[in-house]
């Protein structure tokens, strides 16, 4: 079977741009195979480019890596000023920012899957690359998290022994495997499909909540 040439010259309107292409296979290849199981050639394949252009734009396949973990950052950004901004924000019941903030985090889990897979692919690695990724792309929502957490836990709405317990459970809740919709929809389909979102979102708010100490009894 004859591979398919990569383009060479100016690229059709239709695809992104050389560097976009590349930065999008990149995060893909390091989610799926890790840093060391992922290669530039495949990654310029996969991103439609010539290899040479992994040189171009980014130097090193190291600086390709830091690259990922910058973009995956910027997506940050916004999600995380809105979870500080509900910390601060002590006029509305805890109750209410709580769950605010977890659509918040089940929002961006939607719409950015590979966040938690790039996560998962490296979280055990020890070293530069292990303190880059735990100190921009996983402290940064613990730490807009964790005034909110704590917060609930005095309120009595939230059961934790400590508040990074906490978030670590809920963001895995947040994340379930990707075929989950579909496995969901062979199992009991009117919460499977496209239905599994709000259903998942609705099943953590019940699971992840206590009522108030003062509205027993």
């Amino acid at each position: 079977m004859t591979a398919t040439p990569t383009p060479r010259g100016r690229r059709p309107k239709y695809l992104p741009d050389g560097r976009a292409a590349l930065l999008a296979a990149a995060i893909d290849a390091f989610s799926q195979q890790g840093y060391d199981g992922a290669n530039l050639r495949g990654i310029a394949r996969a991103a439609k480019v010539d290899a040479s252009l992994v040189r171009v734009h980014f130097g090193s396949k190291a600086q390709l890596w830091r690259a990922c973990v910058d973009t995956l950052e910027a997506a940050l950004a916004a999600p995380g000023e809105r979870l500080r901004a509900l910390s601060l924000d002590t006029a509305r019941p805890v109750t209410d920012r709580l769950k605010e903030a977890i659509s918040i985090i089940a929002a961006h889990a939607a719409t950015h899957p590979e966040h938690k897979q790039f996560i998962a692919q490296h979280s055990s690695e020890t070293g530069e690359r292990g303190a880059i990724l735990h100190g921009h792309l996983v402290m940064p929502v613990y730490e807009a998290m964790a005034p909110l957490i704590v917060q609930g836990m005095q309120a009595g709405v939230v059961r934790a022994e400590h508040p990074a317990m906490y978030f670590c459970v809920l963001v895995h809740a947040l994340h379930p495997p990707p075929g989950s919709p579909v496995l969901m929809q062979l199992i009991a389909p009117q919460v499977g499909g496209d239905a599994f979102g709000p259903a998942l979102l609705k099943q953590v708010e019940s699971l992840f909540f206590a009522e108030p100490d003062n509205k027993k009894g």
